[in-house]
């Protein structure tokens, strides 16, 4: 008797297929879907952090493929309704990047999505972003700016590192893109 093929693991698979062949285009390193930001180069990281309107379309379209709408679908003939939903998720997941940029630098103590594939923050991304949202990143008790962190209330320490996301990209870029620690 034949195997039992499950049909939502089978559409997982072609979605994440769908998706690597976008991803393939633009980076000469492959990944699987249990890669990790962690577990990405710099160089790749550095690009997917880069806030272009080209990189922009790049992750709304990897967005679609993860989801299942194949390599050739487009943010602009999409639902207005999926539209927004995507918006939502490529706002997470550049976050979830600039976050592991700052970890990376040594900025930041803990980052939730590390623990995370990029196939999952996609896919996932209702229950990733409560669990994100219950463990925001936290700046390193390294970082010259730690003591002013510290005087903060929560919201406050959150807001406090995302104003520092654009100069964590810049050092990012200049220091010679540190590579995972």
């Amino acid at each position: 008797m034949g195997d039992i093929v499950r049909l939502s693991e089978y559409r997982e698979k072609i979605a994440f297929k769908e998706g690597l062949t976008l991803w393939r285009r633009r980076f000469k390193v492959i990944i699987g879907p249990t890669t990790r930001l962690d577990e990405l180069d710099a160089p790749v990281l550095c690009r997917l952090a880069d806030p272009s309107e080209g990189n922009n379309q790049f992750l709304y379209n990897l967005i679609l493929s993860f989801w299942g709408y194949g390599h050739q679908a487009s943010f602009y003939t999409v639902d207005r309704r999926i539209q927004i939903r995507i918006v939502d998720v490529h706002l997470f997941l550049t976050d979830q990047i600039r976050f592991e940029i700052m970890r990376r630098l040594g900025w930041l103590s803990r980052c939730c999505a590390t623990r995370y594939a990029l196939f999952e923050l996609i896919r996932q991304f209702d229950q990733i972003r409560i669990l994100c949202q219950q463990d925001p990143p936290a700046l390193s008790e390294h970082h010259s700016r730690y003591a002013e962190y510290q005087s903060l209330t929560g919201r406050d320490r959150q807001v406090f590192i995302r104003r520092m996301l654009p100069s964590a990209l810049e050092a990012f870029k200049n220091e010679g893109l540190p590579d995972r620690p």
